[in-house]
């Protein structure tokens, strides 16, 4: 079993501290690295013991990505030391686009044959040995001030979850399947966990049932099942590149996971915002009528300090270095109560949307309704704009900030509402985000806009626009409205 002495918990200095990162997607030329090279400078000055990536060092699996990222690193930490000269453990692990970039189609690779050549895919072992200085391992386990990492790199996709018919991606033709060996690994190490303080389970891809979903009773897959008979265990993944402003990055049930975000920017969001940005919308009929909020400029990390009784996580953004919210802390569990379900995790799903309060307009917020020729809705793709000038009309109001009795909102419902004498008929709902949903709330002040298509709006008719802020658990605060009013033809 892993064990170390217990951290003195009359003491405000952490027994472990541990940046964390993930989705870095270091990609020259067209991007640089100063978001990587300012979180890693921040790490310095907080004297971290440790550097966590979880998966997307880099974006098409090419040997010079790897060599831009260890180089960045590098920078900051020159032969693995922190500016004081104290130790610091890298502790990475790959991601899809580390290992699948190579046949994705931006990836540019001309041929199987350069593929062979320039992709981590084929070199996995040999290119981490080299660079990184140690070996490169399906799953594994690092120690650090004797805190388990239990590590597992990402297993490609290519045979299942990319197979199409014709082939959609040519270059992943005759790849052998893989298999996930996290299950596997974890049944083997399992009797090694330690039980007297937490150990850190590290995966690129989220667990399912557990961070990021709406679901409080989804069921755990293969992995979070072995990881469920251990309440001391806390999941860190990234991948799906979802705010830390968004209180679903952390969950508890069994177990503790935490999505660690994205540090580089290409921020997600939950589908369905006429402002958003998920897969799930691509190739939406019909298209969205606006753009998404500024996708580019969320880079978002964290620092983890674990103390004798409990796991601190400071979400900040790395640009401004201000935080993201309030800390997440996890005092360790008591494996009993938990088993017995006698006392609920405090970031258990249900128990939080219970305890949250609904959002609040200020006061003074009115909403604001104006008629634009020059508007441009989505391509049908659904990840950029129509060129096409297109007539629309825009609902403008306030963002909804928290106050000590309610909650911000981070997004919006703004329905277009019909009378018909005494009689009100919803024409047509939308959802749409705060524009900086993803920012620290003193960034998120600027007006929230929400395009309607000009034809959708029936004219010669008593119309008006009714606005309800909506809390990140669902809870809907009250309403604020436009004057009634008639659209001419």
């Amino acid at each position: 079993m892993i064990r170390s002495s217990s951290a003195d918990t009359s003491s405000d200095a952490p027994a472990l501290r541990v940046g964390v990162l993930t989705d870095i997607h270091i990609t020259p030329p067209e991007t640089g690295d100063e978001w990587f090279v300012k979180a890693l400078r921040r790490f310095d000055a907080e004297r971290v013991d440790a550097v966590l990536v979880a998966g997307d060092l880099t974006t098409w699996s090419r040997r010079f990505e790897f060599e831009a990222a260890i180089a960045a690193w590098r920078k900051v930490f020159p032969e693995d030391r922190r500016s004081d000269g104290a130790k610091v453990e890298r502790v990475f692990i790959s991601g899809n686009h580390d290992v699948d970039g190579f046949f994705y189609p931006d990836g540019k690779f001309a041929s199987k044959e350069e593929a062979l050549r320039e992709s981590f895919f084929y070199h996995r072992d040999e290119w981490w040995r080299e660079l990184f200085g140690e070996p490169y391992e399906p799953a594994g386990i690092k120690v650090v001030k004797g805190y388990a990492f239990v590590l597992v790199n990402w297993w490609s996709r290519a045979p299942s979850v990319y197979a199409t018919n014709p082939p959609r991606f040519p270059l992943a033709a005759d790849v052998p399947p893989e298999e996930n060996p996290a299950p596997a690994f974890l049944e083997k190490i399992e009797a090694q966990l330690p039980a007297d303080k937490p150990f850190f389970f590290v995966q690129h891809e989220p667990l399912k049932g557990t961070v990021c979903q709406c679901d409080p009773d989804a069921p755990l897959d293969a992995t979070g099942q072995i990881l469920a008979r251990h309440p001391n265990c806390i999941a860190i993944t990234g991948h799906m590149h979802y705010s830390l402003t968004d209180e679903r990055s952390i969950w508890q049930r069994e177990f503790t996971a935490v999505n660690a975000s994205c540090a580089r920017g290409f921020c997600f969001s939950f589908p369905g915002r006429e402002n958003g940005h998920s897969v799930t919308d691509y190739h939406r009929d019909p298209p969205f009528e606006m753009d998404r909020f500024d996708i580019q400029a969320v880079r978002q990390g964290l620092t983890m300090d674990v103390f004798g009784d409990r796991v601190v996580f400071h979400r900040f953004n790395i640009m401004t270095d201000a935080p993201l919210g309030e800390d997440w802390v996890v005092p360790h569990p008591d494996a009993q109560a938990l088993s017995c379900a006698t006392q609920a995790p405090p970031y258990a799903f249900a128990a939080r949307a219970a305890a949250s309060r609904p959002p609040r307009f200020p006061a003074d917020a009115a909403v604001e309704v104006r008629e634009i020729d020059d508007g441009h809705r989505r391509t049908e793709l659904g990840n950029a704009l129509d060129p096409a000038p297109r007539p629309q009309i825009v609902v403008s109001f306030p963002p909804a900030p928290a106050t000590p009795d309610s909650d911000r909102a981070l997004d919006f419902s703004v329905s277009a509402e019909l009378r018909i004498q005494d009689m009100v008929q919803v024409v047509q709902e939308k959802r749409v985000y705060s524009p900086n949903f993803c920012m620290e709330e003193a960034l998120d002040t600027a007006p929230v806009s929400c395009a309607f298509a000009r034809d959708a709006i029936p004219k010669n008719r008593e119309i008006r626009f009714v606005v309800r802020p909506v809390g990140n658990w669902g809870k809907t605060g009250a309403p604020i409205a436009s004057p009634w009013r008639k659209f001419a033809p």
